[in-house]
């Protein structure tokens, strides 16, 4: 009897699934089948963000080049399209394909016809934020697009990069989950968008969007991973001697886009198909859920034609897939392995070591700022500090914490792996007030050197 009621189950699930994929919502998706209504009623526009730089984060820009080409196979204008990327890859001095990038081993050279309007240092927290709202008064650099929508159009941004509790990265720059909901929040009071989808790929990010995207801003929001575990690159171990060409969540939403009839998918059953393919995280939604009701089209582009589908054999979540943290020292670790030139392996061991020191010396540093801020704290205590998920419960002391954490500890741009411990300083904002923080952190961190103490150690090792 029991396993009857599971196979009914079982059933009325598939049921539900297949109703969302082949019956999409009426209102907006309806108008697909009548051209001059569909475009009476807005505009799709896109955003899409690589936030990274430098050759180990190659993954993020074939990512974004990938996801360029797929909506424009789909019919978003170049002109509705706007993209940011540091561009510092694909002619890389590193590149054995000069001029090229690939988000699956042997796949399509994704660099060709890609339009970048934000390149190098004009890729800012501060600009992306600009172009969300439109303010293209405040743009700095770049070609000074932005997006200029209406509350009759339809946004679609994918921003892929790191990320930790309440951050996301860019080159130089952080952006908190605060600055983000606020852009959103502004947006919607201003009337930029009738309905806004927003896929997120980054590690902890969906803690950019947990009990603070409210669901009545017409926002539908999808992460790669929950808001406390990494999210997944994918393609690592190929043969084409690139470090990971893609990200799992990334590349199973894109490899489903680009071999669907967007008309007939809704956002929903996309949500549970990469859900499903993206198997090292849990892939989350946020916001409106009612949008998930609504094709795929509506935001990604209506034409049928697909010329970008490829059909390999290896799928991403079957390839080799490395935590988003430790790309570049298992790259390396593989280098080292596959060496057989002496010079060359004695230099990837330098590398390695420089990468095992610089983490050491973070994780020393993050427990002496929580030892001296919770001096005379119980044991108990500091082990919560240390070692406690949760989401982001007061924005402002968390914005606050980060950039203090930042200017004054150690830097995230310069030091990735330390957004590990972001959570920690959303501890911090949990177990102390935001003023006794501001005090503290400055004389606290004033004698923290990454640099220094990494040299010291590496020194004292290789000589």
């Amino acid at each position: 009897m029991r396993l009857l009621l599971l196979s009914c189950a079982a059933l009325l699930a598939l049921a539900v699934l297949s109703d969302a994929r082949y019956h999409p919502r009426k209102g907006l998706a309806a108008g697909r089948q009548r051209k001059h209504k569909y475009q009476d009623e807005g505009e799709a526009f896109v955003v899409l963000v690589a936030g990274s730089n430098g050759w180990y984060n190659y993954r993020h820009q074939a990512d974004v080049a990938h996801a360029y080409h797929t909506l424009r196979n789909h019919g978003i204008p170049e002109e509705n399209i706007i993209t940011m990327m540091y561009d510092d890859v694909a002619n890389n001095p590193l590149n054995p394909y000069k001029g090229k990038l690939f988000n699956r081993p042997h796949g399509k050279d994704l660099y060709k016809g890609l339009k970048i309007d934000y390149k190098g240092a004009s890729v800012t927290p501060e600009n992306f934020l600009n172009v969300l709202k439109g303010n293209a008064s405040a743009i700095d650099g770049g070609n000074g697009r932005v997006l200029e929508t209406n509350e009759n159009d339809r946004v679609f941004v994918y921003f892929t990069d790191h990320g930790a509790v309440g951050m996301i990265s860019f080159p130089d720059g952080i952006l908190t989950v605060k600055q983000m909901n606020d852009a959103l929040e502004w947006m919607h009071k201003n009337k930029k968008y009738s309905q806004l989808t927003f896929y997120l790929e980054a590690c902890e990010s969906g803690s950019m969007f947990e009990n603070v995207l409210r669901s009545d801003m017409n926002i539908y929001a999808i992460s790669a991973a929950n808001g406390h575990e990494s999210s997944w690159g994918t393609f690592c171990e190929n043969d084409m001697n690139l470090p990971c060409l893609g990200d799992l969540f990334s590349v199973n939403w894109m490899t489903d886009s680009d071999g669907e009839d967007l008309t007939t998918e809704t956002l929903e059953y996309q949500y549970e198909l990469v859900k499903k393919e993206t198997n090292l995280s849990h892939v989350m939604q946020f916001g409106d859920k009612d949008i998930a009701k609504e094709t795929v089209a509506l935001f990604q582009g209506d034409k049928e034609d697909r010329e970008y589908t490829e059909d390999f054999g290896l799928t991403a979540s079957k390839s080799v897939n490395w935590p988003a943290r430790d790309i570049e020292l298992n790259h390396l670790i593989s280098q080292h392995k596959k060496s057989n030139d002496l010079t060359l392996s004695n230099k990837l061991e330098y590398k390695i070591n420089r990468v095992k020191e610089t983490r050491r010396a973070i994780k020393k540093n993050v427990h002496m700022i929580v030892d001296k801020l919770f001096e005379g704290e119980s044991e108990d205590l500091i082990s919560r500090v240390l070692t406690q998920s949760r989401p982001v419960l007061d924005l402002r002391c968390h914005h606050i914490a980060v950039n203090i954490f930042k200017k004054y500890c150690i830097d995230f741009n310069d030091y990735e792996y330390a957004m590990k411990y972001v959570k920690v300083i959303n501890n911090m904002c949990f177990y102390r007030r935001i003023e006794e923080i501001i005090l503290a952190l400055p004389d606290i961190c004033m004698d923290i050197d990454i640099e220094e103490e990494v040299a010291k150690r590496l020194e004292k090792e290789f000589l």
